[in-house]
């Protein structure tokens, strides 16, 4: 029966897994609590050892009066002994081998009964106030019998002190078990924090299973879940992407047929329905833009892009492309190159590059307003880094939204979307473009404008 309660017991405060939480913190809390107790009882025996005993002023002065009543004793005058002891700021008597009073002086009946009790000079007290009665042999046969003073006892703090080592000692030993077992288990804890921020950036080849270990079950259950958590979304990623990639391309034959199509039909059909063939020729264009710019999101985003990485002169193709995209800006509009040239050269893909420069300076004469003024600049920062940045005088986007625009399919709901066209794919080909490159992107928003940054490793 009691077998039976025992199990059902541990069973129900989690206790039967040895290698489990619960198991564990239960016995690190009875093993400090053993520490503790144990401890506490050698300071309380070091303390009686060291505390408890007459201090050595008082010692020093019960020795001289035994060597006084010596000198008493051997003048023979008892008259004269006993006005020694009532002129002593002590309780005392000088006694024979019988318990008796030489001085012939009355003994008070409660000292009388101590007297069995009596203990040595160097005695240890006990730790509590009390008036022991201290014999002194003398010389001379007799015993020197002094009560201690309870005034003068050195149990009288010892409660105080006591409590305070208590105190320290219990203070110290689960302070010292807290940090133990704090890092003890947060160690499993930062691993999955770790994990869950690199899953986080896309890296699915994160597992921590192994690395957690068997130390606690409950954290390599939790573990394991994290690692067929991460699988699960590498499945449903690659398959999102293999879809994504796959619809793309089957859409480029028919959408290639329809353009044929509408081509074919503009000669045959009577011209008042040409502004209809116009309308479905632009549809058709969008619609292949869009194609186009999975497609390129997704070799980017496989690294299925072949990389060329060469040294190159970042203020000369931003020249250039600014030139080349003079066509693009609405009427009201200006485009320039602002920064002198920079020395360094860029380790970059030329094509990468001016991949970036045409969908930042799109975007930018797209959402910024018909008036915008649009900047492009390359300077050099302390990082051995160049910043390649485009920004504009427009309304700026929201605060809480700087962060989510370069996520593929992002359309961001401010000023600066227009009816004008976008598919939410052209900042994320910048990011993916920059990544594989070794450069980092980043916007922000100025007092009147927009700015977009992207910083890119130099030769050297």
């Amino acid at each position: 029966m009691s077998c039976i309660v025992i199990r059902k017991l541990r069973s129900a405060f989690c206790l039967g897994d040895r290698e489990g939480l619960a198991f564990k913190l239960f016995s690190s809390f009875a093993l400090s609590l053993f520490i503790i107790l144990l401890l506490q009882h050698l300071a309380e025996a070091a303390m009686i050892r060291g505390l408890l005993h007459i201090p050595e002023k008082i010692k020093t002065e019960m020795v001289e009066l035994s060597y006084q009543a010596e000198v008493n004793i051997q003048a023979g005058d008892m008259d004269e002994l006993a006005d020694w002891e009532r002129g002593q700021k002590y309780y005392l008597f000088v006694l024979d081998h019988n318990q008796q009073v030489i001085s012939g002086r009355d003994m008070h009946p409660h000292f009388e009964f101590k007297l069995q009790f009596a203990r040595d000079i160097d005695t240890i007290f006990d730790n509590k106030v009390n008036q022991p009665i201290i014999a002194l042999p003398l010389r001379t046969g007799h015993t020197l019998v002094i009560q201690f003073p309870y005034e003068r006892h050195p149990a009288r703090y010892f409660t105080y002190y006591f409590t305070i080592i208590q105190v320290v000692i219990a203070g110290l030993i689960l302070g010292a078990l807290s940090l133990l077992l704090a890092r003890y288990l947060q160690t499993p804890l930062n691993k999955l924090k770790i994990a869950s921020h690199r899953l986080a950036e896309g890296d699915f080849s994160v597992r921590v299973g192994r690395e957690v270990g068997d130390t606690v079950t409950e954290f390599t259950a939790l573990a394991n879940s994290f690692d067929h958590m991460t699988r699960r979304i590498n499945v449903l990623s690659e398959k999102q992407k293999y879809l994504i990639r796959d619809v793309s391309h089957e859409l480029k034959t028919p959408l290639a047929r329809h353009d044929l199509a509408l081509h074919l039909l503009r000669r045959k059909l009577p011209q008042e329905y040409h502004g209809l063939l116009t309308r479905l020729e632009r549809e058709s264009t969008e619609m292949n833009m869009l194609v186009s710019e999975i497609l390129e999101y997704s070799r980017l985003e496989n690294a299925s892009y072949q990389l060329k990485l060469h040294p190159t002169d970042l203020s000369c193709l931003c020249v250039l492309q600014v030139e080349k995209m003079q066509d693009a800006l609405m009427e009201h509009q200006t485009l320039c190159y602002t920064a002198a040239s920079v020395e360094q050269l860029a380790l970059v893909d030329r094509g990468l590059i001016l991949r970036i420069l045409n969908n930042l300076i799109g975007n930018a004469i797209k959402y910024a307003g018909e008036q915008a003024n649009i900047r492009v600049s390359v300077s050099a920062t302390e990082n051995n880094e160049l910043e390649l940045w485009v920004e504009d005088d427009g309304p700026g986007i929201s605060p809480q939204c700087i962060e989510t625009i370069f996520d593929p399919f992002t359309r961001v709901q401010s000023s600066r979307e227009k009816q004008s066209g976008g598919y939410g794919l052209g900042l994320a080909i910048v990011k993916e473009a920059a990544s594989i490159m070794n450069g980092r992107v980043g916007a922000e928003n100025l007092t009147n404008g927009f700015r977009v940054r992207v910083k890119l490793p130099t030769t050297f």
